[in-house]
């Protein structure tokens, strides 16, 4: 994998954390009491896929800083 191919990997890490978390505050921003029909027709957010995510991007980050000459 090329210097190229990393930082894209990092930019799709990064899409896929702020979209989760876009999702996670529409998910909080929620009236439960009043829309438990949209709670069963979609999905909970992932926090460890944030996570997971970020951790990937801090990797990869250190991994390309080393090999830029």
């Amino acid at each position: 994998m090329n210097t190229g191919d990393k930082i894209d990997y990092m930019i799709q890490c990064l899409q896929v954390a702020k979209v989760e978390c876009e999702f996670l505050e529409e998910y909080n921003s929620k009236s439960w009491e009043t829309d438990r029909r949209w709670l069963c027709m979609h999905r909970v957010p992932n926090k460890s896929l944030i996570a997971d995510n970020l951790r990937n991007v801090a990797r990869m980050g250190f991994q390309v800083a080393n090999e830029v000459r």
